[in-house]
């Protein structure tokens, strides 16, 4: 892998700047309507998940300059909403989990105030401790995998590719060292756009959009390694020796002593 290519490439495109532009604006203005308008920060969010999906299948193309334009957004905005529909196929267990702690805050809190007490008593404390710590195990774990289904679903378009788990773990076993590598990068450049907040605070949105660039290089490059497609013509088959030829002249005396 070209680790330092994949934080560096998309200044390497001779419109970056219009382009890191538009995706850094997307992305600010769908936090400032946040408070106000949740779809339409959705909408912005899946757009730009859309962009990075079409990163990751430009790299696995090996196009030189794999950021794409911006004139297909109908296009991104679809390929990004079926990509968050399968994220969400992936998240189901940190709902169901989620969904668990809130009951149990309820339930807990309720016998709590019938009772009398003040607060929901150690064991539905413990209760609720262990659901939290089991919902963060869960959800880092789903963290690291759906990043299988999120790249082959960049490349095949099929939404199948988020429940087929078999394929996704072949997926990893393929290549797992670089496949973690990219996945540690991806935080790191995660950590890294966090700074930007110290450029007017509006900063941050622009080198977050940049994080998810390369985010998608990095897993564009992965999947480069594990699914280069190999032709499915059989090589010719080595030549064969010509056999001697039946046809010979006529054969010369030995001439004697």
């Amino acid at each position: 892998m070209d680790v330092g290519k994949s934080f560096t490439y998309m200044f390497e495109d001779k419109d970056w700047i219009a382009k890191v532009a538009i995706g850094g604006v997307i992305l600010l203005v769908g936090g400032l309507i946040l408070g106000w308008l949740v779809i339409p920060a959705i909408a912005a969010s899946i757009l730009l998940f859309g962009y990075t999906l079409t990163v990751i299948r430009n790299v696995y193309d090996g196009s030189p300059n794999p950021l794409p334009e911006w004139n297909n957004i109908g296009d991104l905005f679809m390929k990004g909403l079926m990509g968050s529909i399968g994220v969400l196929i992936w998240a189901i267990p940190v709902i169901i989990l989620a969904c668990c702690i809130a009951m149990a805050t309820i339930a807990f809190g309720s016998a709590a105030n019938d009772s009398g007490r003040s607060n929901i008593g150690p064991a539905g404390g413990l209760v609720i401790t262990c659901l939290y710590c089991l919902t963060t195990i869960v959800g880092l774990v789903i963290s690291l995998f759906v990043y299988a289904p999120i790249t082959k679903f960049a490349i095949s378009n099929q939404l199948s590719d988020f429940w087929d788990f078999r394929g996704a773990w072949s997926f990893i076993q393929a290549n797992p060292g670089n496949y973690v590598i990219a996945f540690l990068l991806a935080l790191v450049a995660n950590f890294i756009a966090g700074f930007g907040i110290i450029a007017c605070l509006i900063g941050v949105f622009f080198t977050s959009f940049w994080a998810m660039l390369v985010m998608g290089h990095l897993f564009g490059q992965v999947a480069r390694t594990n699914m280069n497609p190999t032709s499915s013509v059989p090589p010719p088959a080595p030549p064969m020796n010509e056999p001697p030829s039946m046809m010979q002249g006529p054969i010369e005396p030995a001439p004697s002593a």
